[in-house]
């Protein structure tokens, strides 16, 4: 038994991003740098393994150990069995502790969406977030869970977000309270292979809010039978998401471009 615990992490290798992979040598960022070099102790030699955040992973080797600009050769690409993302574009209006969405934006990397934009809408409690700091954690979550996805962030009003999305090919949803409302999001057909969830703030999307949402083509539906926090709503989302990708993709397909 010790000798079989010895060769399992062995073979376990590191994960670090940069967001160009196509050179035969990479340079990290101080931040990923220290991580690789100070944290990690990695010296050179050690094989480890980069992605872009795009859907692409690379082997390296590190060649120079500086807790600053650690440089790795790029050996091989590797193709098989990559995560890329489930279709899902989560738009979800802030909460009013940024604490919250910031375990929502871990949970759904470690899940696999395609990308995730806060909402500005009439009763949001919060019209602001860092970005920044964001960006930080979903690459530390994106490390963590050696996945090859790094969601695009954005912070827009929700108007803009129905005018930008206005023609995008995608089964497009809006999750709200409303007693009349039966439909539920897990038993809705799939035309496409991606999906838009809009998921409003505590005090729910305005009635000029829904009525936008349906004339641009959102179906309204319901995210189980119990009452839900924001961010719970949004883990329920890519969640189904999730189920919806292992039940009609059982076998993940290599050949597969990442898209967005």
């Amino acid at each position: 038994m010790y000798f079989c615990a010895i060769i399992c992490l062995d073979i376990i290798m590191h994960h670090f991003y940069s967001p160009d992979i196509t050179q035969p040598f990479v340079t990290l960022s101080n931040e990923e740098s220290e991580h690789c070099v100070r944290v990690m102790r990695h010296r050179e030699g050690d094989v480890v393994r980069v992605t872009d955040g795009c859907g692409h992973l690379a082997e390296a080797v590190v060649t120079e150990a500086h807790p600053q600009k650690c440089l790795l050769e790029i050996r091989e690409a590797i193709a098989d069995n990559l995560l890329i993302h489930n279709g899902l574009h989560l738009a979800i209006a802030p909460t009013k502790n940024a604490d919250r969405m910031e375990w929502l934006l871990e949970k759904a990397i470690e899940i696999g969406i395609c990308s995730l934009t806060f909402l500005q809408c009439d009763h949001s409690e919060r019209t602001h977030l860092n970005l920044d700091r964001m960006q930080r954690l979903s690459i530390a979550a994106l490390k963590q869970s050696q996945t090859t996805w790094l969601p695009p962030l954005k912070m827009m009003k929700f108007t803009d977000f129905i005018q930008q999305n206005k023609d995008t090919q995608a089964d497009k949803f809006i999750a709200w309270c409303d007693e009349n409302n039966q439909r539920q999001l897990v038993d809705m057909p799939r035309q496409f292979s991606e999906m838009i969830l809009l998921i409003g703030p505590e005090g729910d999307f305005s009635t000029e809010e829904i009525v936008l949402a349906r004339q641009s083509g959102y179906m309204e539906v319901k995210l189980g039978n119990r009452r839900l926090r924001t961010e719970t709503a949004g883990l329920y989302g890519c969640l189904a998401a999730a189920i919806h990708e292992c039940s009609s993709n059982p076998v993940l397909n290599n050949n597969q471009k990442p898209q967005i």
